[in-house]
């Protein structure tokens, strides 16, 4: 939830949002289309460094938000490089009880590669979400002429996220003022009640957001108001220095 606080008071927040999300996804794109696990190392630390230095954001919640992704990649990277078997087949076998669990040179380098890249582009798109605010990556999406009912769906729907955890929290809390949380059967039992009242509370709560829109004259188009940055020329040349040293990283090695 401290997301947005990060991105307000980044380092970076001052870029123009514009150069920002090309920098990001033209990274992003580039290290797919390269496949490259040095290109991968190379902007997983660049925009790890990027985020912490010049975005001044703290590491410990920088490691904090990559352990969150980390263990989805980890556990893709485990089925890619484990397979199950009744014999040693592998490079290297492990037996457990009644199978084996076994290891390929291939497998362990494809499950590097993946796990390379996977962090690579979580690194290049949390350098865009850790230093820019939403409402200025809305004010980029509707300059590219995207539909206006996705770019305030995706307004909506983020700012939402906040509104039902923090009612989440509030119900949690009261549980457990409760005990209802001592036993597992009770823990099941009070989770089961604050998801069916989160989702009541959910639906009274869109509709009271709802005639707050209308009363202040919603008519089937949100409009976001935010500061406009003319992009510097330092930032235009590290731009587009570092996008096609990614080019050339990727074409040499």
């Amino acid at each position: 939830m401290k997301i947005d606080y990060y991105a307000y008071h980044s380092g970076m927040n001052g870029w123009n949002a514009g150069l920002k999300m090309l920098l990001s996804v033209g990274t992003l794109c580039l290290t797919i289309a390269l496949d490259k696990p040095a290109v991968s190392l190379f902007v997983l630390l660049t925009m790890s460094l990027l985020t912490l230095i010049k975005g001044k954001i703290p590491g410990k919640a920088y490691l904090h938000f990559l352990s969150v992704p980390l263990a989805f990649v980890i556990m893709s990277g485990a089925a890619i490089a484990a397979e199950f078997g009744r014999s040693p087949l592998g490079d290297w076998n492990l037996h457990i009880f009644f199978f084996y669990l076994c290891f390929y040179r291939s497998s362990l380098l494809l499950a590097g590669a993946v796990f390379l890249k996977a962090m690579a582009g979580i690194s290049a798109l949390y350098m865009l979400s850790l230093s820019t605010p939403v409402n200025q990556l809305v004010l980029v999406l509707q300059k590219l002429h995207l539909p206006s009912l996705l770019v305030e769906l995706m307004n909506l729907i983020y700012r939402y996220i906040f509104i039902l955890i923090d009612a989440a929290d509030q119900m949690q809390t009261a549980a457990k003022a409760r005990f209802g949380y001592v036993t597992f059967r009770q823990s099941c039992r009070s989770f089961a009640l604050v998801a069916g009242n989160l989702f009541l509370v959910s639906l009274k709560k869109a509709g009271t957001y709802y005639d707050a829109l209308l009363s202040r004259g919603y008519e089937g188009r949100l409009e976001f108001l935010t500061e406009e940055t003319a992009p510097a020329p330092g930032q235009l040349v590290f731009t587009g220095i570092y996008l096609l040293t990614v080019i050339v990283l990727g074409c040499v090695l």
